[in-house]
């Protein structure tokens, strides 16, 4: 029986975490026959997958780097008239295929998204953490700009197909890339509260820097960004960040300390985005793919 929806999550190198997610997703309210899973392992060579499948699940192998080609090889095959879209450590919600399904039904000429809550794991430092909490998916500010992560993204196929796959050439920042195109072809975007996936805080400080890099690097292979302008706004202290740091820490959700801290970590980070940015643009080194 063709099924009704496709998830698809890429993977690289994180099988223990994508057990997870499909522990989850074999927990949905929506019965396993109305959706199938394909799992696009993006490692440059095929391997035995070291994690137990459910019935509905597939994986395919897709070796040309990046998440982005990794996606386009499972749409080629996927089969659901409505695709989701999320990531191998994230944890979506009992409901989040039923919430996906009964709005998209409503409005079959748009696309959702949906809160995307950070947690934490056991012996990730409080400071990653709470920088994670405070700056991490902040997918209600972002809809409202037309684009969002595709950590939790469901569309019908139709609509998909008339924005087109997604850009291969990028290790990252691919999902704002497509939601603009969707938003250029007049394809709205919902915000939905009970259209929900969980997403760990990552570990270290190095990954966050890693993350960082790795977005920059993105954003000088786009040309509509111009590098002067790129880099003079991340060398500005990050004021508005830090006031809303002084707001929660008003609010007894921060420690004061803590608030100064985070400005500064913030403000680091936007120097490292910075110099990334331009080794990149100036073909001094290659985009990071983690």
């Amino acid at each position: 029986m063709t099924p009704l929806v496709t998830v698809i999550i890429p993977v690289y190198r994180d099988w223990e975490r994508l057990e997870l997610c499909l522990g989850a997703l074999a927990k949905q309210s929506l019965p396993a026959s109305d959706f199938e899973v394909i799992v696009a392992n993006n490692e440059s060579q095929e391997r035995v997958a070291p994690v137990a499948l459910p019935p509905n699940c597939r994986i395919i192998h897709e070796p040309k780097p990046g998440s982005y080609a990794a996606r386009n090889s499972a749409l080629r095959v996927a089969r659901g008239q409505y695709l989701a879209f999320t990531d191998s450590d994230c944890i979506p919600a009992p409901r989040w295929l039923e919430a996906g399904l009964i709005h998209l039904q409503a409005n079959p000429d748009a696309r959702i998204t949906g809160p995307v809550p950070i947690f934490r794991e056991e012996g990730t430092p409080r400071l990653v953490f709470l920088y994670e909490f405070h700056t991490a998916f902040k997918q209600k500010q972002i809809a409202s700009l037309g684009r969002c992560a595709t950590a939790n993204l469901m569309v019908p196929r139709s609509v998909f197909d008339r924005v087109g796959p997604f850009d291969e050439r990028l290790l990252s920042g691919g999902d704002a890339d497509w939601g603009e195109r969707a938003k250029d072809a007049g394809i709205p975007l919902h915000y939905v509260e009970g259209f929900l996936v969980a997403h760990p805080a990552r570990s270290t400080f190095d990954a966050i820097v890693r993350k960082k890099r790795r977005l920059a690097g993105a954003m000088a292979q786009r040309k509509g960004y111009s590098t002067w302008r790129y880099v003079a706004r991340r060398m500005l202290p990050p004021f508005r960040q830090f006031r809303q740091y002084v707001l929660q820490s008003g609010r007894g959700r921060l420690g004061s300390v803590d608030a100064f801290a985070l400005f500064f970590i913030h403000w680091s980070l936007q120097w490292a985005d910075a110099f990334e940015f331009v080794r990149v643009r100036q073909g001094w080194k290659s985009p990071n793919r983690s």
